[in-house]
């Protein structure tokens, strides 16, 4: 499952004017490595193009989903540590970005 939002709205975390973001992209375990996460992340990519004044999408992501980091880098997304932050004492998030 995965939650596609777009900035303003009370689920957006890190999307600003313009821009999309999904959040909590998760496959169970047993589904991963079949394409699951890379269908979920298109489709919140074709929702952000089909968004009127959409221009970006924006995600946060913990160090240690590796996998999902190939995703996001194979799909286009780039590393935006400027934008890295910290919701709870301890856990620190990286942030992707794409260009649409």
């Amino acid at each position: 499952g995965v939650a596609y939002v777009v900035a303003g709205s009370a689920w957006a975390e890190v999307a600003g004017d313009g821009e999309a973001e999904f959040r909590m992209l998760a496959v169970a375990p047993a589904a991963r490595g079949r394409g699951v996460g890379d269908a979920l992340v298109r489709e919140c990519v074709a929702r952000a193009r089909a968004t009127e004044g959409c221009v970006r999408v924006r995600l946060s992501t913990q160090k240690a989903m590796l996998g999902a980091h190939r995703i996001y880098e194979r799909l286009g997304f780039v590393r935006t540590p400027e934008r890295d932050w910290s919701p709870l004492p301890g856990l620190s998030l990286l942030t992707y970005s794409l260009e649409i």
